[in-house]
């Protein structure tokens, strides 16, 4: 039985309002990591005026470190046809996903920034106006207080419902909802200061409740909730700033669909961990370490204090010290004269002595470090510090940090696969009969229409997320097999293309040379015996091979510091 619309309102009011509590709750937490990612981390704390604050870059040189590790320059995945279904063009849907996904590193970027920071994010596919086939969809990342999830489910695609809240210009909502009489209300930034459940107030730009409707419709705004409601197969579109909420902008069937005809949203997620027991909340990075980021900027905050009072200071005789006196001594003044009446002071002027700070700071900054470090699945030579680690042991660390960056890799490459999965299921729905395409499969120029991507496809994401230090061990580790692959038969031409693809030389060295003519024998007219002799047998020469083997293997040990 459908669900009535006065049902449906009062499950989207329950969902939103359940949402935005949750996510309020985390507001502090989350601008913490904000402000110590973005070196602002004194920001809104409490301090004495006179004191000097000192922080340190190290929530950043984290979270990039990941970002380094991560970094795809060129995102793309491998399609290929289910064995139970033969429809569509897997090569060409390939072609067409590969040509989309190269141009958004940006926004993969930018949600593995937030993912790392925040607890999750997501990446958003929304369709555009375009007279092209192929650029008919566009994509976004989306931070986690902006998307509503089914926190009860197991699972992304266990879920009963997912939704996206965010706000529309006047202008923007009238042309995809109609002309309909909205009340404009501030858009609202997750960690401004304006008043969230809009009950009057300053919004975030200074505006108050009265002077806010003044301005142009291009300024004004309405919040949206699009809902996607998986147990009954709708998609709802509704404002609480649309008569009071009382009724929906828009109910539809959800449009985009799997290949057998089930629901599918135009949302990816991206997680790079998550709580065990509710697998629908992610956990942050930042939150792992952020403790021993707030120890080290307050011991480093200390140590700027200290040094600055460690000055020099001279007593004389003549009163006791008083007030003043003595806020000179604590103020640190260099050069600060004092007077006292001290009779066993030696001589007319003497230094004041200054206790050095205690050894006790220096070990639990080195404390400190390390938590650091545990808190960091990168060993520290990948992060560019320099280490006493033998090669064997930087071996063995690069490794482990290939094998975890791995995982998270393979969650990027989940959210990959899923947004080329959305985009041609999107990319078939949008285009319109006739419309073509051409692309270049294999070399050669095809044509491609909207019935060649509407198949079963299986789709692999392409890992390009080894570190460098990773693929200079694999560099080596392949040409110290040269001899051993040779002595197994495996043809020259093959090891000659696969260290090619290692090293990413130009595809020209893989062209066979053209044959030489044949040099006279020995004793001819043309060549003398003599020089014959000089030029020497092919069994005393270099191969080209081994030549470049020699070379590679010097390259390899440079760069891991054998």
């Amino acid at each position: 039985m459908p669900r009535t619309n006065k049902d449906t309102i009062a499950l989207l009011r329950m969902v939103l309002t359940d949402h935005r509590d949750f996510w309020e709750s985390q507001m502090g937490e989350l601008k913490r990591y904000k402000n110590a990612y973005e070196n602002k981390f004194w920001e809104g704390e409490t301090h004495a005026d006179q004191m000097i604050r000192v922080e340190t870059a190290d929530c950043f040189s984290y979270v990039e470190g990941f970002i380094a590790a991560l970094f795809s320059k060129a995102p793309a995945v491998v399609i290929g046809a289910d064995a139970a279904n033969a429809a569509g063009d897997p090569d060409l849907a390939q072609a067409a996903a590969n040509r989309w996904l190269f141009a958004q590193r940006e926004q993969l970027e930018i949600a593995s920034r937030l993912a790392l920071i925040y607890p999750n994010s997501f990446l958003k596919l929304s369709p555009v106006d375009s007279e092209e086939m192929l650029e008919k969809v566009s994509i976004r990342a989306v931070p986690a207080w902006e998307v509503v999830v089914d926190r009860d489910a197991s699972g992304w695609d266990k879920q009963r419902f997912c939704g996206h809240h965010y706000f529309l210009t006047i202008p923007e909502a009238r042309e995809k909802f109609g002309a309909k009489n909205f009340t404009a209300v501030p858009k609202q930034d997750y960690f401004g200061t304006g008043d969230r459940n809009y009950r009057g107030g300053a919004d975030i730009y200074g505006y108050s409740g009265a002077t806010y409707t003044d301005l142009p419709d291009d300024y004004l705004y309405i919040e949206v909730l699009e809902f996607y409601d998986f147990a009954y197969d709708q998609l709802y579109f509704w404002s609480p700033n649309y008569k009071n909420g009382e009724e929906l902008l828009q109910k539809t069937e959800i449009p985009v669909r799997t290949y057998d005809d089930r629901p599918l949203s135009n949302l990816a997620p991206l997680y790079y961990a998550r709580k065990p027991e509710k697998p629908m909340d992610g956990l942050s990075a930042v939150s792992r370490i952020y403790d021993q980021i707030y120890e080290k900027n307050i011991l480093r905050t200390y140590w700027a204090n200290a040094v600055r009072r460690d000055s020099r200071q001279f007593i004389y005789k003549e009163g006791a010290f008083d007030e003043e006196e003595l806020a000179k001594i604590t103020a640190g003044v260099d050069g600060a004269m004092i007077a006292t009446d001290e009779q066993t002071l030696a001589g007319l002027i003497q230094a004041i002595q200054v206790e050095p700070i205690t050894t006790n700071f220096d070990r639990y900054l080195n404390q400190i470090e390390q938590d650091i470090n545990r808190g960091s699945i990168l060993a520290p030579f990948s992060r560019g510090e320099a280490t006493r680690a033998t090669a064997t042991e930087i071996t063995a660390l690069a490794s482990y940090s290939a094998s975890e960056i791995g995982k998270m890799a393979r969650e990027r490459d989940f959210a990959i696969e899923m947004i080329a999965d959305i985009y041609l299921r999107q990319l078939s729905l949008l285009a319109e009969d006739g419309d073509k395409a051409v692309l270049s499969v294999g070399g050669k120029a095809k044509v491609i229409t909207a019935k060649d991507l509407h198949g079963k496809f299986r789709i692999s994401a392409l890992d390009q997320g080894n570190q460098p230090i990773a693929d200079a061990i694999k560099k080596q580790n392949l040409i110290s097999l040269l001899p051993v692959l040779t002595s197994l038969g495996v043809p020259a031409d093959k090891l000659k293309a696969e260290i090619i693809r290692a090293y990413e030389l130009p595809e020209d060295f893989l062209k066979a040379p053209e044959p030489e003519p044949e040099a006279p024998k020995v004793g001819s007219r043309s060549v003398p015996e003599e020089e014959a002799l000089q030029e020497g047998t092919p069994t005393e020469q270099a191969t080209g091979a081994e030549t470049l083997a020699n070379a590679l293997v010097g390259s390899a040990d440079q760069i891991t510091g054998e």
